[in-house]
């Protein structure tokens, strides 16, 4: 079984391509996976965030616009995790997906759509998401973050359970953001090399995670 943390901004189209990368990969080898998605709201991934959506980041409106719409959707995914964490991972999903492939505008009508997209009870979320559960659990999201040297989003961390003296592999370069091919091109290469016929090589450019049970929650 391997055990994934993928460091991710909310309203990300890349963190989107990544995720659905990597969930493709481990369907297709049929490794058992346990997954936390965990929302990265550092100033490294708001400006990441800007030069996405093509803002400029000297400019401060843009940014606060930016911050406090990246902020809200990691609360309202926090307050779907209450509902379950597969749903939370899709109304994610699905919350990317209208803003970035969709471009539908962040607001209400989007929200909802996502949330029904989700099987998700949209008036829980909208109560549970300035909850101070959701506040703290961002928090801890946040001393997660740090804890693992996480710099940016995206960014995963795999374990193998199998394995407990196996130090987790951090992966933070996909390649080109902007291609769904590429990015699962290159996680196929480095995925693959944590496959169990290969023990013996590992993916380590990117930096290692050394114990798994520090990070559990």
């Amino acid at each position: 079984m391997w055990e994934v943390f993928i460091y991710i901004n909310p309203l990300c189209s890349y963190c989107l391509r990544v995720e659905q990368s990597i969930i493709d990969f481990t369907r297709k080898h049929n490794i058992d996976t346990q997954y936390h998605f965990v929302t990265n709201c550092n100033m490294a991934t708001i400006n990441d965030y800007l030069q996405q959506k093509g803002y400029k980041i000297s400019n401060i409106e843009e940014r606060n616009n930016a911050s406090k719409e990246v902020i809200e959707a990691a609360k309202l995914y926090k307050a779907a995790s209450c509902q379950g964490n597969k749903k939370a991972r899709n109304f994610l999903m699905n919350l990317q997906e209208q803003v970035n492939v969709l471009n539908n505008p962040f607001d209400n009508t989007t929200i909802r759509r996502a949330v029904n997209n989700s099987g998700l009870d949209y008036k829980a979320i909208m109560t549970d998401k300035d909850s101070q559960c959701v506040v703290q659990g961002l928090k801890r999201d946040q001393q997660l973050s740090m804890e693992m040297s996480v710099q940016k989003a995206p960014t995963a961390v795999i374990f193998d359970c199998e394995d407990e003296q196996k130090p987790g592999v951090m992966i933070n370069d996909f390649g080109n953001a902007a291609s769904q091919d590429d990015i699962s091109k290159n996680i196929n290469l480095m995925l693959e090399r944590e496959l169990p016929k290969n023990e013996t090589s590992r993916f380590v450019e990117s930096g290692t995670v050394v114990s798994l049970d520090k990070f559990r929650r």
